[in-house]
């Protein structure tokens, strides 16, 4: 047995000395690496005793937790660890090299092979395999983000990212504690939480003001084995790259009748349009900022999936240009030219000649923002209604944040 070993503690009502083995003191430098005590094993003669969290043979171990791998009395030379699908997870040494930890964590229903080789003080090698298998989730919770991953997507700069999960999320501010957005130049923004159109929770992430042109952004969301509520949990991490664009701005002037364009401060594109019946307060085309969600070359607009029953049911309608997910969009009017540029007519939608539309739809991009001024229609639009954000004042946004 190893010496005591002297700590030196005083107190003023006496002298106290406390003797602890150096094998202990060896555990309690690295964290307590031997505290687990779930694999330990060794050899005596080389006395190096190797510790892996979670436990080796474990079948139900939980899930979202980084892999360990401790030795006490020497130190690790490599540690691989691998998942089900083959994958190797990354991690990081540290106190000497006789702590290993994860840098993911454990995803649920997924068995982990640990492979650990380890040096003694005497300079005995070893070399183990280990492995454990995580608890099954009752659900697994997806998600969609947007802008979608593996586009490299040029967007608009009023572009949110946006994250909307299948199943409903309970503890918001510990999701939102596993998402980072890095961006160049720095940029502010916050994360806030609300109802997708559909009704599932969602995630927006806004920047303060407009993006910069040429902004570079990433999203890296380490949701694997987190829970989204009892039971369920995410099985994956998410990630996305995209880049902002021209400074690109649509105006919508309700009472003049006209659709203009800027890119850069300077203007591109100024053509009549009919907006929404102002006459109507169910028809008149919302007002403030809205953003371009997608773009359709040819669409049927079919009033009966935006709330006006069988008003209309209109099959290939060329350029169409969405901005809200409640069915606000532009597009080629032709059965309306009379209208157009004189009077609001539509259920809500801003409609355009034919060849002024496709120019409009050829000119704008996904995420640029569209302005709708001098509208009767003052209803703010919610902000799961595409990305309504922007209707909300910066300290509104910031509010809806989870941390």
């Amino acid at each position: 047995m190893p010496s005591p070993i002297s700590l030196g503690s005083k107190r003023r009502t006496g002298r106290v000395t406390r003797y602890i083995s150096g094998a202990l003191i060896s555990g309690l430098l690295i964290g307590g690496c031997s505290a687990g005590g779930s694999d330990a094993s060794g050899s005596a003669a080389s006395k190096s005793r190797l510790t892996l969290t979670p436990a080796a043979g474990t079948k139900n171990a939980p899930p979202g937790v980084p892999v360990e791998a401790c030795v006490d009395g020497g130190t690790l030379t490599s540690v691989k660890v691998t998942d089900s699908r083959g994958k190797d997870l990354p991690g990081t040494l540290a106190h000497g090299a006789a702590r290993w930890t994860s840098q993911a964590k454990t995803a649920p229903d997924s068995t982990y092979r640990i492979q650990a080789a380890t040096k003694s003080r005497d300079g005995t090698r070893s070399t183990q395999t280990r492995s454990f298998t995580t608890r099954k989730a009752d659900k697994t919770n997806k998600v969609t983000v947007t802008p979608a991953p593996g586009t490299s997507s040029t967007v608009g700069v009023a572009q949110p990212i946006s994250l909307v999960f299948d199943t409903p999320v309970t503890d918001k501010a510990a999701v939102q504690k596993q998402l980072k957005v890095i961006t160049q130049p720095q940029t502010t923004g916050s994360w806030g939480w609300i109802k997708d159109y559909s009704g599932k929770d969602r995630v927006d992430w806004r920047p303060k003001d407009f993006w910069k042109p040429g902004t570079k952004v990433s999203l890296k969301a380490d949701l694997t084995g987190i829970a989204s509520s009892d039971g369920t949990y995410f099985a994956r991490d998410y990630s996305t790259t995209f880049t902002i664009g021209s400074d690109r701005r649509v105006e919508v002037d309700v009472p003049s009748h006209r659709v203009k364009v800027t890119e850069n401060g300077n203007e591109v594109l100024n053509v009549p349009m009919s907006a929404g019946d102002d006459k109507d307060p169910s028809k008149a085309t919302r007002g403030g900022t809205h953003v371009i969600l997608r773009k359709n070359p040819k669409e049927t607009l079919d009033s009966s999936t935006v709330g006006f029953g069988s008003s209309y049911n209109l099959p290939d309608v060329p350029w169409v240009v969405h901005i809200t997910s409640s069915g606000t969009f532009f597009h080629s009017a032709p059965w309306n030219t009379a209208n157009i540029g004189r009077r609001n007519t539509s259920h809500g939608c801003i409609g355009m000649t034919v060849p002024d539309a496709e120019r409009f739809y050829n000119r704008v991009q996904v995420g640029d923002p569209v302005e709708v001024k001098g509208s009767t229609n003052t209803t703010a639009t919610d902000p799961g209604n595409g990305f309504g954000e922007w209707q909300l004042t910066w300290p509104q946004w910031q509010s809806k944040s989870a941390q």
